[in-house]
């Protein structure tokens, strides 16, 4: 007898070596940035599981470590030992959540054990068999065990599972068409109608779907175990007072395959049950793959494709749902990372349960066998990503652009027929904006000239961040993207930048920004005139380098300056001092636009250095309606002329010039254009240049005086009317409220020329 005492504890310390692969294990987040504080779909902060109820008590140094552990065990199967201060407290929507995750402390235990002091590893080791394995693993009292009841726990270890002994509190199902049992208590009522509707959504639904239809390995036999629970079926056992809505069990020694077991809590019913057998069910399957690592290596994998498990199962499942807030709502961390505190339904679960929309993406838009194919690539590929690599055509650089813009999860990627996760199920979560900008930028300057924003210069790998920035005042005309992973990407980083506008009463428009430094827009164009901008900053880069970073950070800029045309009065007056009274005249009505010939735009772009939408040149003239008035006495004679005409542009084939230069963001034109730029206005932000005039000659005036010394005619031209300084470093700058105005003394003293402007910039009607 004490040989088989010896044996099967044995076979609880080979259990307890395979157990961590279950998940569990230290999140590997290295991130400095938080998820903000998650709230559930009502509103309600969660409360305190007791997961975390014991972490506080660890940390704050009330407990040690191994006795936290203890805690969790008990707590998991609804043990009396677990103190009263820790025991869960009655949630007022009386949801089943989890109070502690089933197979992070099943995984934890495992990696424990060696260091467990002998009375505790004697007291944990019965929590390591099948519940129908003792009376009291699933006891009184809503499955605790009474106080006095602890030396029958001990025992447990010895005690016979069901296939080995009789145990007549045990009954169980089989499935019809799915390879299960289901094990339930014969004393609780209920838990036979639990396990007919475990049994039904095994043989309707979860098993034709994984199994059948897509091809997943079953659950590996558990014959070569001596005690199987009676055949080769995966066992499923209900579990009244079980701390987790499920949990799966691996039976050997290995930590890359093993058979398994699920544990189910009492009470589970409709979406909730169905989310709880597809998720665990895969878990079992998952073991069933002899991976080419310890299956805890794969970390954020296996809860993230447990949970697909229920998306291709139950589509729309509520629960389920609710777990995309966990990679939602801290996008910007790492899909590594299984950090907790982003799940609005927990304060404890980890991130890894909303990664699902991961593998729902490839699904969705590669085809579910797809994801059969990456779980069986962890047979050679030692992660997650190393399998996508693998197997999706382009890897990730390929797919996670794609994916970054599906998680917007808003429009314009949810619009009718497109494929997203609000069309496929009806997820109604968003992405949270990139915690350096977490709320929406209102781009309007405010009263101000210019203003820029700057966004995060890094992104950590395989990670996603949002920025979203509105405009609705006039006076912010002229806007400049600067994208400085431009540099990164070029080096060859996997990083990517996307963007989506709207202009005001337009539609959205998709960008690939991935390869573009300088992105502009000029808002006084219909076309560009920004509501709405969403950018997204993207990286599916890995290795020893956590995140991409760039050099300096991207900036956001815009400014007051006028890019699609001007209007307004220009002045000429001359003084001559050889005149003994008089002045010429020359004034004009100018009209300066953005496409004079109705040509594109007069914007740069090149693709070759990564500029889009670049102002290269201010609004072209289009025409002057001009007026010269000359009445001047010299020598004695007396000049007269008054006419006036409207003159359009050379380019439109009339007699009439102009040109405006405005340095309006110099810096991202290329050298050459810049230098060039600055020879005229120099290198102020907003300093400018006019010119304008007409080439229409002969224009006849009358003289008066004597004669024949005077003459009777003269000829004249209106010449330049509009001419600022040509000296560079004096050109005027644009003033706060956007208008070109200002006047300069051409000329010196005895003459006197004089040019005055006042030009308001236009928005295209």
């Amino acid at each position: 007898m004490g040989r088989i005492r010896m044996l099967h504890r044995l076979a609880a310390l080979l259990v307890l070596a395979a157990l961590a692969a279950c998940g569990g294990g230290p999140a590997d987040d290295d991130e400095q940035e938080a998820a903000p504080a998650p709230v559930s779909a009502d509103g309600r902060t969660p409360r305190t599981t007791v997961d975390a109820a014991i972490a506080a008590a660890r940390d704050a140094g009330e407990i040690d470590a191994q006795t936290a552990l203890a805690y969790r065990v008990f707590a998991l199967a609804g043990d009396a030992r677990l103190p009263e201060r820790f025991r869960p407290a009655a949630d007022a929507a009386g949801e089943p959540i989890d109070e502690v995750d089933g197979n992070a402390v099943i995984a934890d235990l495992r990696l424990a054990w060696e260091g467990l002091s002998a009375s505790l590893r004697q007291q944990l080791a019965p929590f390591t068999l099948r519940p129908s394995a003792a009376t009291g693993w699933a006891g009184a009292d809503a499955g605790r065990v009474q106080a006095g009841a602890d030396a029958g726990r001990v025992q447990a270890a010895a005690v016979a599972r069901p296939a080995c002994a009789a145990n007549a509190t045990w009954a169980s199902l089989p499935g019809a068409v799915a390879r299960v049992r289901v094990w339930y208590d014969k004393s609780r009522a209920a838990d036979l109608t639990q396990a007919q509707a475990i049994v039904a959504a095994f043989d309707a639904t979860i098993w034709p779907t994984l199994v059948t239809g897509l091809g997943f390995k079953a659950p590996l036999s558990d014959l070569a175990l001596a005690c199987d629970g009676g055949d080769n079926r995966l066992d499923v056992y209900i579990v009244a007072g079980f701390g987790s809505r499920g949990a799966t069990y691996p039976e050997s020694a290995s930590t890359r395959q093993s058979s398994s077991f699920i544990v189910v809590r009492s009470g589970l019913a409709a979406g909730v049950l169905q989310y709880t057998l597809a998720h665990q069910f895969m878990h079992a399957v998952m073991w069933s793959y002899l991976m080419a690592a310890d299956q805890l290596s794969y970390g954020w994998m296996r809860n993230a494709l447990a949970n697909w498990a229920v998306e291709a199962s139950y589509p729309g499942n509520a629960t389920l749902l609710a777990d995309a807030s966990c990679h939602m709502n801290s996008n910007f961390l790492s899909i590594t990372s299984r950090a907790a505190g982003s799940c609005a339904a927990s304060t404890t679960r980890t991130r890894d349960y909303g990664a699902y929309l991961l593998y729902q993406f490839i699904g969705r838009t590669m085809g579910n066998t797809t994801v059969r194919q990456l779980l069986a690539a962890t047979t050679t590929q030692l992660s997650a990503l190393a399998a996508i690599e693998a197997v999706l055509p382009g890897g990730r650089r390929a797919l996670w652009p794609k994916y970054a813009k599906a998680l917007w999860n808003q429009p314009p990627v949810t619009n009718a027929g497109r494929p997203a996760f609000r069309n496929w199920d009806g997820l109604s979560t968003v992405a949270v904006l990139a915690p350096d900008h977490p709320t929406t930028v209102n781009a309007n300057l405010g009263g101000v000239a210019e203003a820029s924003t700057a966004l995060a210069s890094s992104v950590a790998n395989v990670s996603t961040r949002y920025y979203r920035f509105t405009f609705s005042d006039v006076a912010t005309r002229s806007l400049m993207v600067r994208n400085t992973f431009y540099p990164p990407y070029k080096a060859g980083k996997a990083v990517s930048v996307q963007a989506l506008w709207r202009a005001a009463g337009g539609s959205w428009v998709e960008e690939d920004w991935t390869a573009k430094e300088w992105i502009g827009f000029c808002r006084d164009a219909k076309a560009q005139r920004l509501a709405e901008l969403v950018v997204i900053v993207a990286s599916a880069d890995i290795g020893s380098t956590t995140q991409v970073v760039a050099a300096t950070a991207p900036t956001v800029k815009r400014n007051n300056i006028g890019c699609w045309g001007f209007s307004g009065s220009a002045r000429r007056t001359d003084i001559l001092g050889s005149w003994s009274s008089g002045t010429i005249s020359a004034t004009s009505t100018l009209l300066f636009d953005y496409k004079p010939n109705g040509l594109a735009s007069l914007q740069y772009n090149d693709a070759a250095t990564g500029r889009l939408r670049v102002p290269i040149a201010a609004p072209l003239f289009r025409r002057a309606a001009w007026t010269l008035s000359e009445a001047y006495t010299e020598s004695g004679c007396s000049y007269l002329l008054n006419a006036s005409a409207t003159d359009t542009s050379i380019v439109l084939g009339g007699l009439a010039f102009g040109s405006i230069v405005i340095n309006n963001f110099a810096e991202s034109l290329p050298a050459s254009l810049r230098v060039q730029q600055q020879g005229v206005v120099g290198s102020r932000r907003g300093a400018y240049s006019i010119d304008a005039g007409s080439q229409r000659f002969g224009l006849l005036g009358s003289v008066s005086g004597p004669q024949p010394d005077c003459g009777t005619q003269y000829a004249s031209a209106p010449g330049m009317f509009a001419l600022t300084h040509t000296e560079p470093a004096l050109a005027p700058v644009i003033g706060l409220d956007g208008r070109l105005k200002g006047s300069w003394a051409a000329s010196s003293s005895p003459d006197s020329v004089v040019f005055s402007w006042d030009l308001a910039p236009l928005r295209e009607p």
